[in-house]
């Protein structure tokens, strides 16, 4: 369910699709991806400028005052112009968390400095038996004199290189695997204690390696509340997710189309061949079974309510459709499509690594699977 108004996000949209067509085409994007930070300091303060930042909170700490929802529009025109800048971990993980956290005072003047892009916060949730699934904390949180102080390890920390603080979910009870006493915390990327071993990734954005020994950090979350809301960001952060993997394909089938209406062979376009006409029109309709589902989602999501299996459904599909364009348009362009100097290749990395953020396929028809044998 949309918060902000059509005018409003018709705006926002136009924004971006300038932005994209000015500022970010493909060589561009190469030069930021080969840089040492991965990403444009510039790129995102004009982010702040522009008001992207702010969509999806509420008026108080300087946002929009929209939802989730409200980033769709944003996220798809990410995705057909494979943007690397943090969006998707600060504002859709880490800024989601905030939003949610028990303690007030941190999450407004967190997310002040988030709206302005003053601070870039990142979620780490993900340890190396999680396989996608958030209750499987093992990284600890105990008392130390009124404070507490965390002990363990998180795995593949979106933009935990750029990150100026760290959310993190920590274990107060319980054994990994459980439901409950899950919380969150807040701390610096660069406080005492804390070790953060970067690598990129393969599609071109940046991710990290997160140790804790013994680092202090804030409680956000109190009396178990750390893990639904957990839940509930990756869900939301699914649903931008597909948003962005909708616009990737979308790119990947126009370049395909393309490319097979200039490439001759046997003296005519290969787009007259019978054969490959059908499997551009598979490519069309993968494309257009997530779009519809995304929307079908957008339109039935419920803000503060359980989303669960829609999103798990949703992520699935992107899996299967995401597949499917990617390998049909890699091997519709041939040998060409995996060469760096094309960006069909980088499209089709940034599909495959989507299908892995927040559990692959299998984790989400299992999550479905477990809600209706436990209904």
């Amino acid at each position: 369910m949309a918060l902000l108004t059509d005018d409003l996000r018709a705006m926002l949209d136009d924004s971006v699709d300038k932005f994209i067509r000015d500022r970010y085409d493909f060589h561009a994007r190469q030069a930021l991806v080969s840089g040492q930070t991965g990403y444009s300091a510039d790129h995102w303060a004009q982010f702040a400028d522009m008001g992207w930042l702010g969509i999806p909170f509420a008026e108080q700490v300087g946002g929009l005052g929209g939802g989730i929802v409200d980033t769709l529009g944003l996220m798809r025109r990410f995705g057909r112009g494979l943007v690397v800048e943090p969006y998707l971990a600060v504002v859709g993980l880490a800024g989601q968390a905030l939003a949610g956290a028990d303690d007030g005072e941190a999450r407004d003047a967190m997310l002040s400095a988030l709206v302005a892009g003053d601070v870039l916060p990142v979620l780490a949730w993900e340890e190396t038996a999680s396989r996608g699934n958030p209750a499987w904390v093992e990284l600890s949180a105990r008392g130390d004199g009124g404070g507490w102080c965390l002990d363990g390890e998180k795995i593949t920390v979106l933009n935990a290189p750029q990150a100026s603080h760290l959310v993190v979910s920590a274990r107060v009870a319980g054994q990994a695997g459980d439901a409950d006493g899950i919380e969150l915390f807040l701390l610096p990327a660069r406080a005492e204690g804390v070790e953060v071993t970067g690598f990129p990734t393969i599609d071109g954005h940046r991710a990290g390696q997160v140790r804790f020994q013994a680092a202090r950090a804030r409680p956000l979350t109190f009396d178990g509340r750390g893990g639904p809301l957990l839940r509930r960001v990756l869900d939301q952060a699914g649903l931008m997710l597909a948003a962005e993997g909708v616009g990737v394909m979308e790119s990947l089938l126009q370049r395909t189309v393309d490319y097979t209406r200039t490439r001759r062979q046997f003296g005519v376009p290969i787009a007259s061949f019978q054969v490959l006409q059908h499997r551009m029109a598979d490519m069309y309709i993968a494309t257009t079974q997530a779009e519809n589902l995304l929307n079908l989602t957008a339109a039935r999501w419920l803000p503060d309510g359980d989303n669960a299996e829609a999103a798990a459904a949703l992520k699935a599909q992107l899996c299967v459709s995401g597949r499917y364009v990617g390998q049909q348009a890699i091997q519709l362009h041939g040998g060409i499509g995996m060469t760096d100097e094309l960006d069909v290749g980088h499209y089709f990395k940034r599909l495959t690594s989507m299908g892995l953020l927040f559990g692959d396929e299998a984790w989400q028809l299992r999550r479905i699977w477990q809600a209706h044998a436990a209904a």
